[in-house]
């Protein structure tokens, strides 16, 4: 490797753009994960997903030797969202609100959860881990990314996913048609 491309950062072959490829290409897909993964609401998710976008771009262009280098920037990025998401929801927990009755109900919300109720059905049975491995991978995750950002092992990731895909396919498989003296 040549030492003008390991200093290049995050700018790999999959993002030849730069950072405006990047952001364009991952901003909407880590919205939806952020909504998906954490229960967030889509205004919510859209914040939290700015913030990471902002942080990763203070670190775009750092060589690979900073310590401040970011070898995945779309699992750095969805980390980061996740952890803005984490310690809003904590901070708005944390504030005791003195007559909870007088606010006026979340129209939104209702929405947010019909639209999110597709997924949930095809999900609910699978355990947390599971669910989360899963839904990176159909966002197009490598097994490193989805490590990174769920703070496991890549063998861990890629151990759960089988299991996933093994307790899915009888539920996916469909029977082949039976004949008509077979039904007799």
């Amino acid at each position: 490797m040549r030492d003008e491309e390991r200093r290049a950062g995050p700018e790999t072959a999959a993002y030849p753009g730069g950072f405006d490829a990047f952001f364009r290409a991952e901003y909407r897909r880590m919205v939806k994960a952020l909504m998906v993964m954490e229960g967030a609401s889509p205004a919510d998710a859209d914040d939290c997903v700015a913030h990471a976008m902002e942080k990763l771009l203070e670190r775009w262009h750092l060589p690979a030797a900073d310590p401040g280098w970011v070898r995945h920037p779309r699992a750095y990025a969805l980390e980061t969202a996740r952890r803005k998401f984490r310690t809003e929801r904590r901070r708005r927990q944390s504030v005791v609100e003195d007559d909870a009755s007088n606010l006026p109900a979340d129209e939104g919300a209702l929405t947010v959860v019909e639209a999110r109720q597709v997924v949930a059905d095809v999900l609910e049975g699978l355990p947390s881990a599971q669910r989360q491995v899963m839904h990176l991978i159909t966002e197009g995750y490598t097994p490193a990314e989805i490590a990174e950002i769920l703070g496991k092992k890549p063998h861990t990731v890629r151990q759960l996913a089988h299991l996933v895909k093994k307790r899915l396919r009888p539920v996916l498989e469909t029977p082949a048609p039976r004949r008509e003296e077979e039904q007799r």
